[in-house]
């Protein structure tokens, strides 16, 4: 699940590297048409997404049936299994009612798990906009050594570059592991050490360098926190709420970056506010890490307690018995708290 988070998340690392220089070479086009040149950066590149969204609501399936890229035994394989997954039968409903919505979203603002991550997740956006949209180097290399506006732009491209490939690298390890706290910590360790060498050095050329630790270790910590939200989220409506607390809480992160303001040359208050923001990161994963096992270990102790007012001990309904339908039941209730749900740490 990580890695292909990393895939959509490594594009805004691809954004970060070209933006800059697309951009310069947009506003050439300053007076065309009788329009400034920092609107033709929001008609060409506003045109673009919006023809990409035309292209991918007809493009992109919406039943398995039609998704071409899976072979027919995976397609019914898929549908087979969409169609056996933990619902309810509608029969028994009356006599075992699913989880309200309210309820099951009121569960997922109380996880400790969540909300442990949301705070993660506040802490990584403050650091990844604020490399983003205020990484201030370029114009020392303008000013310093004497490069051109284009040239400058230039610079931003590496340390992004880099953080493509390390976050992708980073996830695909994060997958075959199951692993997502220790990779977390290591992402934002690296960030940390980033930042540390931006806060102390007063050469440019090491302050730049810097960002091949700072870039890569903040970009990194996104998609961790956001498959370890949905690994330990469940069921669906449950899953819903907190990946989407955690983008909204997110945003909210990224907000607070633009309202921290520094002194140039330095910019001593927002480098250690965003040292800050990769500590607070470390020690949410480790509190997490130790919850998860913390839970764990108590769900599987007290696993009779926990079923016995659905009388059942299944992990899994398999038919249609009562039995089978008070298993559902279970899973639907207790979501992520069931005693055969395994919590990935």
């Amino acid at each position: 699940m990580q890695f292909r988070i990393a895939l959509f998340w490594g594009t805004i690392c691809i954004a970060g590297a070209v933006s800059g220089l697309l951009t310069f070479e947009i506003i050439k086009l300053h007076g065309r048409w009788g329009h400034p040149g920092w609107s033709w950066v929001f008609l060409i590149e506003g045109f673009v997404t919006v023809l990409f969204g035309i292209i991918g609501f007809f493009v992109l399936p919406s039943r398995i049936e039609s998704v071409w890229i899976l072979t027919e035994a995976e397609k019914a394989s898929t549908a087979s299994s969409a169609s056996s997954s933990l619902m309810l039968l509608t029969s028994s409903i009356e006599k075992y009612p699913p989880k309200s919505t309210g309820r099951q979203v009121w569960e997922a603002f109380k996880s400790p798990h969540v909300v442990l991550l949301n705070v993660a997740q506040f802490a990584c956006a403050g650091n990844t906009n604020s490399l983003a949209y205020f990484t201030p180097t370029s114009k020392y290399f303008l000013f310093e050594f004497g490069y051109s506006p284009s040239a400058t732009q230039l610079f931003s491209v590496p340390p992004f570059a880099l953080a493509f490939l390390f976050l992708l690298g980073l996830s695909y390890w994060s997958d075959s592991r199951q692993s997502r706290g220790v990779a977390c910590s290591i992402s934002a360790a690296l960030s940390i050490i980033g930042f540390a060498i931006f806060y102390a050095s007063g050469q440019e050329k090491v302050r730049y360098g810097s960002l091949f630790l700072s870039v890569p270790g903040a970009y990194g910590v996104g998609p961790n926190l956001a498959a370890w939200t949905a690994d330990n989220s469940e069921p669906h409506m449950r899953k819903a709420t907190a990946i989407a607390l955690g983008t909204m809480v997110a945003n909210s992160g990224g907000l607070f970056s633009i309202f921290v303001l520094g002194h140039k040359p330095r910019y001593y208050l927002p480098t250690a506010i965003n040292l800050f923001l990769g500590v607070l990161i470390i020690a949410c994963s480790v509190s997490n890490m130790v919850w998860l096992r913390y839970a764990q270990k108590q769900k599987v102790a007290r696993r009779n307690d926990i079923l016995q007012n659905f009388n059942s001990g299944k992990a899994e309904p398999q038919g249609t018995s009562e039995q089978d339908v008070a298993a559902a039941q279970a899973w639907d209730h207790l979501g992520d708290q069931h005693p055969d749900f395994k919590y990935i740490y």
